[in-house]
This record gives C-alpha cells, structure tokens and sequence, in this order.
C-alpha cells in the first residue's frame, strides 16, 4: 500500500509541476498577475476537461483575457489548453500503468509570489449521468461568484 500512495504522489507531482511550469511560461511578462487556477474534470477517457485561469489585479480571468485579448493571446492560449491535457493523458496512462485509480477532479491553486501551494483531489463521480458540464461548472462549483467569466 505504501508503494502504491508513493507512485500516485510522483505521478501527481509530476502532473501539477508541469501545469504550474505551462501556467507560469504563458503568463509571463503579465503584470498583475498574482495566482494560477487550474481545474481538471477527469471521470471517463473522452470525457475530460481541462481549463485553467489567471488572479490579474484581482479578478480571475481565462487565459486570453489575463494577457490582453487579441489574437496572439487566443492561439497562445488554445496551444497552453492543449499542453494541459496531454499532460493529463500522460498521467492518466501511468495512473493505468501502475493500477493506481486516477483522480476524476484536481483543483490547483498556486499563488506566484509566495510559491504557495494547494491542491485539492477528488475521485468522486461528480458530471457523468447529471447533464452538467466540467467546462461550464467545474470553476464555479470550486470558486462561486469568483469564477472566471466568458
């Protein structure tokens, strides 16, 4: 059982270093950034949601917003998403390597300047059979009114 919770804490730190290293490269250069959110849905293979978001001067922003707008910030923006999940299938696949079950829900936070970390895991159905969405409801069922907005 030890070895079990040790290959689940390297694949899940392996998971959350290369996410906060994604978050940290896109928004570099950004003033007024202040934390990184990341949100992950992950019940059934397909079925998977990755987003993440930005605390710039207070507000929580999607990606494309905390850099500006604008078409370079999109396409960098759609490129950073795309990072996210296949860094999630890579843990997924070592999750089902080692028979360790994945989580189906990671909530992180990390605040820039002090480096703090939180992580949060679930591995309760959360989406599957009640017709809400990880995209629409996973950062506000996690951050309410503090969520970002489209």
């Amino acid at each position: 059982m030890a070895a079990s919770a040790e290959v689940e804490q390297e694949i899940l730190r392996d998971l959350i270093s290369k996410w906060i290293s994604l978050g940290l490269e896109y928004i570099s250069g950004t003033e007024g950034v202040r934390a990184i959110y990341i949100y992950a849905a992950n019940e059934v293979p397909g079925s998977t949601y990755v987003g993440i978001a930005f605390d710039k001067d207070g507000e929580i922003q999607y990606p494309a917003r905390a850099r500006g707008g604008g078409s370079q910030a999109t396409n960098l923006s759609a490129h950073l998403i795309k990072l996210l999940f296949e860094d999630l299938a890579e843990a997924r696949h070592s999750f089902e390597e080692t028979g360790v079950p994945p989580p189906t829900e990671y909530r992180v936070y990390f605040e820039i300047g002090t480096r703090k970390l939180d992580v949060q895991l679930s591995r309760e159905i959360i989406y599957r059979g009640t017709g809400k969405a990880p995209s629409v409801d996973g950062f506000t069922l996690w951050l309410g009114d503090r969520a970002p907005k489209l």
